[in-house]
């Protein structure tokens, strides 16, 4: 069975035996989900989020990203797992669909703080969590969505179970009861799609909060069935159309071939599915010196997997109503990238969503459902200028992709430019200083409530 059988592999596993380009991947991905849950932290959902969840309880285990103070570590993963995937800036799995790093990070978190560990802990712990997350949205992928559903959280509170359990050095008998019980908590329906309340960014936090709520049970004894992945009534057979699954994808190669490394990370902060397309705009008006109000329409060939999250309903995607709406819209994001060149974290300030001139041209993008063979950060753009000339441009993958990595450089600049946002300069310079030598940390509670500190410090 699927969850036993990672159970054992992730109690079995160690630092040192973790290869060096997932140790490396696991740093980067700390560092990239530590610098978005930054940026998020004078967002009005943080605000909300933080004081919700302090009314849940009391306690000291792990630290809150928005103010220093501390939780349990329930309370702490809901919190910071909420602000990481506040601004749809996470990295993104597309051959699962995942967003994997915001589950596993704030959660990896709060468990090695909780148990009084270090930075080797941490990192293994988000390995072992992103490995997992990676090969249980391989059962199904696109299915969960097709239905709803949002993988990140159904699936994200498994894979929590099984890196906090190996953090607290529980028998795999225990994890796999946990992982159990946690499919009874796996939730997250895409609704908020339709008019972009703040539902779908609570998913990741609330995947590292149920999978560590569901390991304390399992703890203190408590039982879950051991099929929940695939079983009659597991969580693919429940979640999707497709019925019990093939295990094969969740357990071949387990531990020599690391699909995490897959994972691609986010220049923009909006839906993965939509970067090609911005990527494709933003080269054509560059290379065309192309003026926005000479844009006669613009057709964006979207994999057909993807059409309903972007790109449905019309009407909607042309007029989103909040920040978190506008994130999801496929034609304001080609939009607002043709009208100022740009699509960085202001382009969704709820100030800038109702640009007239960027909503105009919206409403000029159209959308066709596309086949294709792979699933893929891809696409094609074509625009029609009113004299006539037509310009086109497919992106096969967006950059960040595994076939189009980012540079550390590049990776080092959106940590500063989201760390920027809400601390001063010398406590961004120190986290990522502490990131790159996270293994010589013996405690995480320092390193996450310096945060807090340079929130202080940060003028204005």
């Amino acid at each position: 069975m699927i969850a036993p059988t990672l159970a054992a592999w992730a109690h079995g596993l160690t630092f040192e035996a973790l290869p060096v380009a997932v140790v490396e991947d696991a740093r980067r991905r700390l560092l990239d989900t530590l610098g978005v849950a930054i940026a998020a932290l004078d967002e009005p959902l943080a605000v909300s989020v933080v004081a919700g969840a302090k009314r849940l309880g009391d306690g000291t285990e792990a630290t809150l990203l928005s103010d220093g103070s501390t939780a349990p570590a329930p309370i702490a993963a809901l919190v910071n797992g909420t602000l990481a995937h506040a601004l749809d800036f996470d990295d993104t799995d597309a051959a699962s669909v995942m967003h994997s790093s915001v589950v596993t990070v704030p959660a990896a978190l709060a468990a090695a703080e909780a148990a009084n560990t270090g930075g080797c802990d941490l990192l293994l712990a988000i390995a072992i969590g992103n490995e997992i997350n990676c090969r249980l949205g391989r059962l199904a992928p696109g299915d969960f969505h097709a239905l709803g559903f949002h993988p990140t959280s159904v699936l994200g509170c498994l894979a929590v179970t099984l890196l906090a359990g190996r953090v607290f050095g529980l028998p795999p008998a225990v994890m796999a009861a946990a992982a159990g019980i946690a499919g009874s908590l796996a939730s997250g329906i895409l609704e908020a799609y339709s008019d972009g309340t703040w539902s779908k960014t609570l998913h990741a936090g609330w995947a590292g909060h149920a999978g560590l709520v569901a390991l304390r049970l399992a703890e203190a004894g408590f039982t879950g069935p051991a099929s929940v992945v695939e079983g009659r009534y597991g969580v693919v057979a429940t979640h999707t159309a497709r019925g019990a699954p093939d295990p094969t994808p969740a357990l071949d190669g387990l531990g020599t071939r690391w699909l995490q490394l897959d994972a691609a990370y986010k220049l923009y902060p909006c839906a993965h599915a939509i970067h090609a397309f911005v990527e494709a705009a933003s080269q054509i008006r560059a290379e065309h010196a192309l003026n926005p109000a000479d844009v006669a329409r613009a057709v964006a060939h979207v994999p057909e997997h993807f059409v309903g999250q972007i790109a449905e309903p019309r009407a909607e995607k042309l007029q989103p109503r909040t920040p978190t709406h506008a994130r999801a819209s496929l034609p304001y994001a080609v939009a607002h990238m043709l009208q100022h060149g740009t699509l960085g974290i202001e382009a969704y300030a709820p100030g800038r969503i109702g640009d007239p001139a960027v909503l105009a041209l919206a409403a000029r993008v159209t959308a066709i459902a596309t086949p294709v063979e792979r699933i893929a950060f891809s696409g094609r753009l074509q625009i029609e200028m009113r004299d006539g000339r037509r310009h086109e441009l497919a992106i096969d993958d967006a950059k960040g992709s595994p076939a189009r990595p980012l540079a550390d450089s590049e990776l080092f600049a959106k940590f500063q430019n989201c760390a920027r946002r809400c601390l001063d300069a010398s406590t961004a310079m120190r986290l990522f200083e502490d990131v790159m030598a996270i293994e010589r940390l013996d405690r995480l509670g320092p390193f996450m409530r310096a945060v807090a500190v340079g929130r202080l410090r940060k003028p204005g």
